[in-house]
């Protein structure tokens, strides 16, 4: 619940807060990052960033206000991908999902995208890379390129168990195979796979030959005020999980969270 309340206070709460300050300098442009999880949300994080899409662009008649949506950074910070690195380094068995296909970005694609967002974007748009269904990368594909790399060959594995037990039983080094564990998704919050708009959001794709702009639909009687003040006498009480739903259930237009009470991480 913890995790919970500061994905809130940093998605939306902190973002509000930021700028009813900057709104005292009068700032030409404001960029904040949302993420593709806030197109059709399955997850708290999506649906917390779609409600900060919602709050940013409340403050549009003020100055332009821009913001995108880009796939999955290869490697970064808290990602599947990076995870691989670490287990790979602490001698652990590599497991992923074996049906779920992402996009993947570059840290520099990212930025870039960011950067154009930021410059070239008018007042309450949402910056989207255009990607087609053939650069799609199923999970298992990412751990092929990732032991190729490394000049390893993979021992697949039918149970976590499985891999643990060659992990610790046989010579990496010698056998030039590392166990690897491919599960059928079974945790919550999880899309098998990517959306950046929906059917009803207007997307420009002729403005730049790769990035597609959405721009924004303000939320039929959207009150920010009522959001905030609502998200804190929340957290000011002892909360379940339900609670959190119910609250999202009631902002978040469309939002259908899949609890299946097992999360990617125990996985890891």
């Amino acid at each position: 619940e913890y995790s919970i309340e500061a994905m809130f206070e940093n998605n939306f709460i902190h973002a509000s807060n930021f700028i009813e300050e900057i709104i005292k300098i009068e700032p030409e442009n404001f960029f904040c990052v949302s993420t593709d999880k806030a197109t059709n949300p399955v997850s708290i994080m999506g649906a917390t960033k779609k409600i900060m899409e919602d709050i940013i662009f409340s403050y549009k008649n003020y100055f332009n206000i821009t913001t995108a949506r880009f796939a999955n950074v290869a490697f970064s910070n808290g990602s599947l991908l990076e995870s691989y690195i670490f287990r790979f380094n602490k001698n652990q068995p590599i497991v992923c999902p074996k049906d779920i296909h992402r996009y993947f970005v570059s840290g520099e694609e990212a930025g870039l995208l960011c950067l154009l967002a930021c410059f070239l974007g008018n007042s309450s748009e949402i910056f989207i890379p255009k990607l087609s269904t053939k650069q799609l990368t199923i999970f298992p594909k990412t751990i092929e390129y990732f032991f190729n790399e490394l000049g390893l060959n993979i021992s697949y594995c039918e149970t976590d168990i499985e891999a643990k037990e060659k992990i610790v039983n046989q010579n990496i080094n010698l056998n030039k195979e590392y166990p690897v564990y491919l599960f059928n998704t079974d945790t919550s919050g999880e899309k098998l796979y990517e959306e950046f708009y929906t059917d009803d959001d207007i997307v420009n794709w002729e403005r730049f030959e790769s990035i597609g702009i959405i721009s924004h639909i303000e939320a039929k009687k959207f009150d920010r005020k009522n959001i905030l003040k609502s998200a804190e006498k929340m957290f000011s009480s002892e909360i379940s999980k339900k609670d959190i739903i119910k609250f999202l259930n009631r902002f978040v237009v469309d939002f259908e969270y899949i609890d299946k009470n097992k999360y990617l991480d125990d996985k890891m």
